[in-house]
């Protein structure tokens, strides 16, 4: 049986894989998020994605299946990165508040061959939310919360974010910080059935 890995130590993409009952290990990825401002914001998260899969490579013995990912939140096409306090995650979330933006989410998995060997599949999801009007005493009493820590676009939509959504174009887990189906046709392309690697 083929071991997955996670190669992140996101809280919110363990709870996915969690949530789905299938048995997965977390090696921690040691790449720094850093934003390129030459990069769009979906070869941002392609090439963040493949380096956090890889960096755990050479401690991976297979048969396995190593899942990297990176998320980013852009409107109108800039990067909205994880806020540094609470002024600026106040600011990101005036500048979305009563409007669309969208999530981008970066998958790789790379499967690892009992001998060694490798290959690799990378690929992009985009989800558009919008969120409701907000009012500057609602966007001060979210940022107090904290929930905007380690946050892209200092929101977090499985959380307190939830009250202010108006509504959501595409896949939700791809905003959460996993493309649940997309890897999921990924696995089956590799002959993969994770439904029964699933806890019963």
């Amino acid at each position: 049986m083929q071991k997955i890995i996670l190669a992140s130590s996101s809280p919110r993409r363990k709870q996915i894989l969690e949530s789905l009952g299938i048995p997965f290990e977390v090696i921690h990825s040691s790449v720094e998020e850093k934003i390129d401002v030459d990069n769009s914001p979906y070869e941002l998260v392609k090439i963040l994605s493949e380096k956090k899969a890889k960096a755990v490579l050479d401690k991976v013995v297979g048969p396995a299946v190593i899942i990297g990912a990176d998320t980013v939140v852009a409107d109108m096409g800039r990067i909205l990165s994880k806020p540094k306090s609470r002024e600026e995650a106040a600011k990101m979330i005036r500048q979305i508040q009563g409007r669309r933006h969208s999530v981008y989410t970066g998958n790789c998995l790379i499967f690892v061959k009992e001998d060694g060997s490798f290959e690799e599949e990378v690929f992009v999801d985009c989800t558009e939310v919008t969120f409701n009007k907000m009012t500057i005493e609602e966007i001060e009493m979210y940022v107090n919360t904290g929930e905007f820590e380690d946050k892209a676009g200092g929101y977090g939509i499985q959380g307190k974010a939830s009250l202010f959504v108006d509504s959501i174009m595409g896949n939700y887990s791809t905003v959460v910080g996993l493309s649940v189906p997309l890897i999921y046709d990924c696995l089956k392309r590799h002959g993969i059935q994770i439904l029964e690697l699933m806890k019963r």
